[in-house]
C-alpha cells in the first residue's frame, strides 16, 4: 500500500471506502415499501457494503448472515424470530434489516415473502447475495413486485480516488458531444493516473486492489476461480465435467473483446455446442463473465449475431490494450446499470460490427436507441475510421478513449478523443 497505508489492514480500509452505489440505492423515491436485492459478483464488497450501511443508522445487530448455523437453529426454533425483533425495535421508523446468502436456504423465497408481507411498513430490508440469488431471482416470479434489484460492480476510478464530485447522473449528457468534452475537460484528475494504472494491474475487486502486492494478487485470483468453478458451479447445476469447464476457463481470456464463436469453442474443446453454450450461461450467472450483444435497428437480425465477452475480473487478462478495454467493458456497464436503476431510462452498453468488419467497441444504448459511440485505443489519437463512419451514419457522438492520451480534443463530425481518467471520472 502507499500513501502511509503500509500496516493498515486492507479489510479496514475496504470497511472505510465510500461505494457510489450507497449515493441511490436508499433513495425512498424508488425503495419505500420495497425489499433491495444487491446481487455481483463474488468479494466484491456486498457484505461489508451492508454492514457498513447497519452501522451508519446504528443498526448493527440488524445483520443476519443465513450461512451462520446459529441463525438457522433459532429460525428452525421459532419462525417469529425476526418478526419478533421488528415488533421490538420499531418506533417510528422503518428498522434496517440485511439478510445476507438467505437464498442458500431452500425456502428463500416464501420466508421472504412472508416476512416482507406481514413487516413490510416497519422494516428496511437489503437482501445480498452472489451467483445464486441472481440466478434463482430470475428463475422464480413469486416475489414479483415487492423488491427492486441493484448490482455492485468492481471498484471504478471515483470509488478508488474518492471523489465523486465528476460524476454524470444524467444519461442524455452523453448525446452531447461539445458538453460531455467540455465535463472531461473540467474533471480533476490529479492522482487519478496512478490509480488508473493500479486498477489495471491488480482489477477492481476491493482486497486484492488494496493489498497491491503481485504475491497476494496471484493466491487470491488462484483461489477465487477455483471458488467459483468448483464451489460454485457444484450448487448452480449438475455439471460432471468441470474440468473441461476450467479448460474453457483458461481458454477465454484469448477471447475477449471479440465475437465469441461458439460452434468454434465446440470444435476446440470437443464438445457438443449446447454444452458449450450452457457453460458460457453458467459462467455468466457466476458473475466470472459477461457478454455484450450487437446493436442493429432490427432487434432479431441483432440476436442472431454473435456476443462479445469480458471478464469483471481484467486482470486475468495479459495483452494491455485488451485489459484496458476490458476495463472499459465494466466501466460502461456499471454506469448503464447506475442509470437503469435511478429510473433514467433502460441502458444497455452493446457494440456495432456490419458485413463489411468496420467495428465500433461499444454502443450506449436507451431504450433500444443509439445514443452514442465509444472506442477504446492505448495510445491513438487518430479518430477511428469506423467510430467516424457510424457516428455520421447515426447522427451520434463518437467517442474515442484513449489511455494513453494527454489532453480532451474535438474533432470534425462530433468525434472526440478523452483521455481515459477524464472520462472514467464521469462514469463512474
Amino acid at each position: 500500500m502507499e500513501n502511509g497505508l503500509d500496516n493498515i489492514p486492507a479489510i479496514w480500509i475496504i470497511s472505510a471506502m465510500e461505494r457510489l452505489i450507497g449515493r441511490y440505492i436508499f433513495d425512498p423515491e424508488m425503495t419505500a415499501g420495497k425489499m433491495i436485492f444487491l446481487t455481483g459478483p463474488r468479494q466484491v464488497g456486498k457484505t461489508t457494503f451492508a454492514q457498513k450501511w447497519l452501522t451508519s443508522v446504528g443498526s448493527e445487530d440488524t445483520y443476519f448472515n443465513w450461512d451462520d448455523p446459529s441463525l438457522m437453529v433459532e429460525y428452525k426454533k421459532n419462525p417469529l424470530y425476526f418478526r419478533n425483533i421488528i415488533d421490538e425495535k420499531f418506533k417510528n421508523d422503518p428498522v434496517p434489516f440485511v439478510f445476507d446468502e438467505i437464498h442458500k436456504h431452500s425456502e428463500w423465497r416464501n420466508i421472504l415473502k412472508g416476512f416482507y408481507d406481514i413487516n413490510r411498513e416497519k422494516m428496511q430490508l437489503l437482501v445480498t447475495g452472489s451467483a445464486m440469488l441472481g440466478y434463482f431471482q430470475k428463475s422464480g416470479d413469486s416475489l414479483v413486485g415487492r423488491y427492486f434489484s441493484y448490482q455492485l460492480f468492481p471498484l471504478g476510478l471515483p470509488e478508488v480516488t474518492a471523489d465523486f464530485s465528476h460524476i454524470l447522473n444524467d444519461g442524455e449528457i452523453f448525446a452531447d458531444g461539445n458538453l460531455l468534452a467540455g465535463r472531461a475537460r473540467e474533471a480533476k484528475t490529479q492522482g487519478a493516473d496512478e490509480a488508473l494504472e493500479k486498477l489495471l494491474k491488480f482489477g477492481g475487486f476491493p482486497e486484492p486492489f488494496l493489498r497491491g502486492t503481485e504475491k497476494f494478487h496471484r493466491r487470491w485470483q488462484n483461489n477465487y476461480r477455483n471458488l467459483l468453478t468448483k464451489e460454485d458451479v457444484r450448487d448452480l447445476s449438475r455439471i460432471a465435467d468441470i474440468k473441461g469447464l476450467e479448460t474453457l476457463v483458461e481458454i477465454l481470456p484469448a477471447k475477449v473483446g471479440s465475437q465469441i464463436s461458439i460452434p468454434s469453442l465446440s470444435e476446440d474443446l470437443g464438445k457438443k455446442y449446447d454444452t458449450i453454450k450452457n457453460w458460457i450461461d453458467i459462467l455468466q450467472g457466476l458473475y466470472l463473465v459477461f457478454t455484450l450483444r450487437p446493436w442493429h435497428k432490427k432487434i432479431a437480425r441483432a440476436i442472431k449475431k454473435e456476443k462479445k465477452l469480458y471478464f469483471f475480473d481484467w486482470s486475468m487478462l495479459s495483452e494491455p490494450g485488451v485489459i484496458f478495454e476490458n476495463l472499459m467493458a465494466v466501466s460502461l456497464i456499471r454506469m448503464a446499470a447506475r442509470m437503469t436503476e435511478t429510473g433514467l431510462g433502460n441502458f444497455e452498453i452493446r457494440y456495432l460490427r456490419d458485413r463489411e468488419k468496420r467495428e465500433v467497441d461499444f454502443v450506449l444504448v436507451k431504450d433500444n436507441h443509439p445514443v452514442c459511440l465509444f472506442e477504446t485505443k492505448e495510445s491513438d489519437t487518430d479518430i477511428s475510421k469506423a467510430g467516424r463512419f457510424y457516428g455520421e451514419k447515426l447522427n451520434i457522438p463518437f467517442y474515442q478513449i484513449v489511455h494513453n492520451a494527454g489532453k480532451v480534443e474535438t474533432f470534425p463530425g462530433n468525434c472526440f478523443v478523452i483521455p481515459a481518467t477524464n472520462f472514467l471520472m464521469l462514469t463512474g
